[in-house]
């Protein structure tokens, strides 16, 4: 694949919910448009090796950068909530003046996503839920994060940062980029994005088909955890996809950029 484009132009929008939202487009505005929503203390670059994949598919590729993120308007006030992202969400698409994409999310980004869809049925087309969970508030690795970031009083430690960043991405610069976005941000961000973690209710509401794309040894999402398919009782099309040995940030991995695309995009195609 040729070179990444890791510092793209980012466009902002002024939203009514009172954020100024970074954002990449890609592609062309009248091919079927995708959103790829990116995880907790993450940025564009989480999505910035599947973005161009989905453009040269054929789809209009939108990736935000959320709030508290990237460069995007970062509030001390908090914590943000899911209602809050999906909120941000909606707003960015009636400001693009999309009126329903497919939207793709990783880890906190899986749950905003299903959020917009609970909130905003008719702005969503599909979902695609990597790294995804029915009861967050339940695995044990979210609830030992949340105690661990609410004790920091200063900057997070930067052996946690480097940890947390790691993977086997192909191209180092993906690895440093993502940790050194995650270790500017504030220690308020890490907390009001971490308190405000939750599971959307009214999945049962949610309609449109559905991926479920899972690490096997993704311990934030633990098979008792992913009971998704009954929440989403609604849906007549869901897909569900295990990554054997890969963990929480599969999209990240050595080659795993071009499978999630064609996964994404394979997806689409059957629906």
């Amino acid at each position: 694949m040729k070179s990444v484009n890791y510092t793209p132009d980012f466009k902002y929008a002024d939203l009514n919910t009172g954020i100024k939202t970074a954002y990449v487009e890609m592609g062309k505005k009248t091919d079927p448009p995708v959103v790829l929503i990116h995880g907790i203390t993450d940025s564009f670059i989480s999505f910035s090796q599947v973005a161009p994949r989905l453009e040269a598919a054929g789809y209009y590729v939108i990736v935000p950068e959320i709030r508290g993120h990237g460069h995007t308007d970062k509030p001390e006030e908090g914590p943000y909530t899911i209602d809050m992202y999906a909120e941000d969400i909606n707003a960015l698409l009636t400001e693009l003046n999309v009126k329903a994409a497919h939207i793709t999310g990783h880890s906190l980004g899986s749950l905003i996503a299903q959020g917009v869809a609970v909130r905003h049925p008719e702005k969503v087309s599909s979902l695609t839920l990597i790294a995804t969970s029915g009861k967050v508030e339940e695995c044990k690795a979210v609830v030992e994060l949340r105690e661990t970031i609410n004790q920091w009083k200063d900057l997070p430690p930067d052996d946690f940062v480097r940890n947390w960043t790691t993977s086997s991405n192909y191209d180092p610069v993906f690895v440093e980029k993502t940790y050194e976005h995650a270790k500017q941000l504030p220690l308020y961000v890490w907390v009001n994005a971490i308190n405000g973690i939750a599971t959307p209710s009214g999945l049962e509401k949610i309609t449109v088909p559905i991926q479920i794309i899972r690490g096997s040894e993704d311990y934030f999402t633990l098979d008792e955890h992913l009971d998704l398919i009954r929440r989403f009782s609604g849906s007549k099309y869901i897909l569900f996809l295990p990554k054997y040995g890969y963990e929480h940030n599969t999209h990240w991995e050595t080659n795993m950029d071009e499978e999630i695309a064609a996964d994404i995009v394979k997806f689409l195609n059957a629906i």
